[in-house]
């Protein structure tokens, strides 16, 4: 795994150990990695740590969060590079095998041994050397450990989407114009909707006609009782009469059944038969209407026909009017289903279209500005550009961005901005660590010239000597402090280093810190913090 020293700032030389996943970075209690500075804000900003990156992103911080010396939103850190949150400086390195921080050694003090654990190759940059530290370190890389078994299905899950489905879907792009990429999957997302939607549309519609057969049936059997009620009760079977039920739209069949023997009482076509349906014999043995489905387009509806018996305080019934209903007449057919479906598909392909619009112009915006001001910055040999759009992967290519217009503007011999002519390849980067500094602050070269200053070390010592050695500072005693500093980092480059300085007659700190390239220290960043007081 991977952890985080600090190279200024009062914390000098402590380091975090990055857990996997979200890491906190601020100067609230609750934060994995607490820094104790006014310009460090509560929650400034979010080191996210993958198997093979680690992602960092600003938390809208009052004083902005850098990457090797450029502020992004969000961006994607690498082993070596240098992260910067206000006026303090972070390197990534790998995680050490004890959790304990390392001390800032005093001068005169052996700096302390730091042993590190191995690191996997996938956040390396190409061309870094290979560090003779780590040589040592054990070979074997930790397994992940899932906490739970969705933890682990989510794993399989994303690797199989990512092995097997991404990637044809990755292909089209190359075999057609991406916009009509985008189109073709609106396209499947209209015509998936539309389908989609009518299963609970024609399932509403059937729920709905057989409620309203329901209630149609169960009327009819009840008007069917209530006018053939007195006919029954007095026995004149010769005046029952079912035509009125019979005309009832829906109705399929309509009858009078004897409730002791279930024979047929009406219509006079069929009495005297014996009425065998299951149905009449469930209706039968109920003293109450009973309406239910019975088959998949027929409704049966039975009311009873007696009267209330005071003797025993309970119904009399004598008989039953069944009625049959057909449902069929009440479902959605053929061609208003198509009617609905083209509606819907109407309605789906607006919302389309104009989805389709929103999206093209999503992605083609950051697109363009991103295009646009890289022009600019190559044309006005700007190194940085910001694009304010809150995804994570949009905002690492920025970062990387500008990281490599700074270090092409570096190694650029014309186009050098700091009053040195050339320069080496990480001037522009000593630069920006430099200015975003708090603190008066020199970044020195390996080969002793000064590379940059910023205006508090220049008010500081009333000395602006950039691009000649070190050595020409007038004050004696910080020329010496200066090389002492750059021994002690040169002999233990992955530590800072500090001592102590009087300006004014007030007691100061200064310290060193070494920034790697290829295994070699490239510039030392010197800077002077009080000791207990105000400079």
């Amino acid at each position: 795994m991977w952890a985080l020293r600090v190279l200024s700032g009062a914390s000098a030389g402590k380091v975090f150990n990055l857990k996997s996943g979200k890491n906190l970075l601020g100067r609230a209690p609750h934060c994995d990695i607490q820094i104790s500075s006014h310009g460090i804000s509560k929650e400034h900003c979010e080191i996210n740590v993958y198997a093979d990156k680690i992602i960092i992103t600003d938390l809208k911080s009052s004083n902005g969060t850098y990457l090797n010396g450029v502020r992004i939103q969000s961006a994607v850190m690498r082993f070596g590079d240098k992260m910067g949150a206000h006026d303090i400086v972070f390197e990534i390195i790998p995680e050490q095998t004890q959790r304990a921080s390392v001390p800032v050694p005093m001068h005169g003090q052996a700096a302390p041994a730091v042993q590190y654990a191995q690191s996997p190759d996938l956040l390396a940059h190409p061309s870094d050397a290979v560090n003779p530290h780590l040589a040592e370190a054990p070979a074997a890389a930790p397994i992940p450990q899932y906490r739970n078994i969705f933890e682990q299905m989510n794993a399989q899950v994303q690797d199989f989407t990512e092995r097997v489905v991404l990637p044809g879907i990755y292909k089209l792009p190359q075999w057609f114009e991406f916009r009509w990429v985008m189109g073709g999957f609106v396209v499947i997302f209209i015509f998936s909707v539309t389908l989609l939607s009518m299963i609970p549309t024609f399932r509403s519609a059937k729920e709905s006609g057989i409620g309203e057969s329901l209630r149609r049936a169960m009327s009819v059997a009840r008007h069917l009782a209530e006018i053939n009620q007195k006919a029954v009760l007095e026995g004149q079977i010769g005046n029952l009469s079912t035509h009125s039920a019979e005309l009832e739209e829906g109705v399929k069949d309509v009858f009078i059944v004897q409730k002791s023997d279930g024979m047929i009482l009406a219509p006079a076509s069929r009495a005297g038969r014996t009425a065998t349906e299951p149905f009449v014999h469930k209706a039968r043995a109920e003293d109450r209407p009973l309406v239910e489905e019975i088959g998949s387009s027929e409704i049966g509806a039975s009311a009873p026909i007696g009267q209330f018996d005071p003797a025993t305080g309970l119904p009399s019934i004598k008989g039953y009017a069944i009625v049959i209903y057909d449902t069929s007449g009440l479902s959605l057919d053929q061609g208003r289903a198509i009617s609905l479906f083209m509606q819907i598909l109407v309605i789906a392909s607006a919302l389309g279209a104009l989805l389709f619009f929103f999206l093209t112009k999503l992605v083609e915006k950051p697109v363009r500005e991103l295009n646009s001001q890289l022009d600019h910055a190559m044309r006005e040999r700007r190194d940085n550009i910001q694009i304010p759009y809150l995804y994570p992967d949009f905002q690492a290519l920025i970062g990387n961005v500008n990281s490599l217009l700074a270090r092409s503007l570096s190694a650029d011999p014309q186009a050098a901005t700091m009053g040195s002519g050339t320069g080496p390849e990480h001037q522009q980067e000593a630069m920006n660590f430099v200015n975003i500094s708090g603190v008066p602050a020199i970044a020195i070269g390996a080969d002793d010239s000064v590379w940059s200053h910023n205006d508090k070390f220049m008010d500081l010592t009333g000395w602006s000597g950039i691009g000649q050695s070190y050595h020409a500072i007038p004050d004696s005693a910080l020329q010496q402090n200066f090389a002492d500093l750059i021994k002690r980092c040169q002999e233990a480059p992955y530590i800072s280093h500090s001592d102590h300085l009087e300006f004014s007659g007030h007691p100061c700190i200064v310290q060193a810190t070494a920034f790697m390239s290829h295994g070699h220290p490239e510039f030392y960043m010197m800077t002077v913090l009080p000791d207990g007081g105000e400079l």
